[in-house]
């Protein structure tokens, strides 16, 4: 275990961040998480916080717009966009900034995959019924889950059906407590 609290400090994490972060890297430090089974109960809790945003009213007109939102509520970077590339959509976060980045925060060793963010927006975005998505990544090829550039996470998925607009048509997302 490596977990340093300058880590978390440096990013402004919350309690919840660090307990994210931290757990995960644990779990996966004693071999009972594997990148599969992070990015499946991600992708569920991912449609899970759509149907429970959806329960309060709240819906979206883009997919920008609802990931914009999604990080204001739960704050895991300073910055996320979504760029459409054809019938691609890449999902880019500020890297240096992830709250709950199981090496950065969490103090994760192991080499491979361990972000959850893969699997949660997917499912998110899917829950919210914007788009259908698949991984574009084959780890049994070793081909990684996402791609680091220029201070950024890039979580790239094929775009199979799109139900709304990717880029951000408004400024102002919708307030939620």
């Amino acid at each position: 275990m490596v977990w340093n609290v300058e880590g978390a400090l440096r990013v402004n994490a919350n309690a919840y961040h660090v307990y994210i972060a931290c757990m995960l890297a644990r779990f996966r430090e004693m071999g009972m998480l594997k990148f599969g089974v992070i990015k499946d109960a991600t992708e569920a809790t991912g449609r899970y916080m759509a149907q429970y945003l959806s329960a309060q009213g709240v819906s979206f007109d883009s997919v920008e717009d609802a990931l914009l939102f999604l990080n204001d509520i739960m704050g895991f970077t300073d910055e996320v966009k979504a760029v459409p590339r054809g019938d691609v959509l890449e999902v880019r976060l500020n890297k240096e900034a992830c709250r709950i980045c199981p090496r950065n925060v969490g103090g994760l060793d192991l080499p491979g995959p361990a972000c959850p963010n893969i699997g949660f927006i997917k499912g998110y975005l899917e829950g919210l019924g914007l788009l259908k998505l698949k991984e574009t990544y084959n780890l049994e090829k070793g081909e990684m889950p996402l791609k680091q550039e220029n201070g950024q996470c890039i979580m790239t998925y094929q775009i199979l059906e799109k139900r709304a607009e990717i880029a951000k048509k408004q400024e102002a997302a919708p307030n939620i407590k």
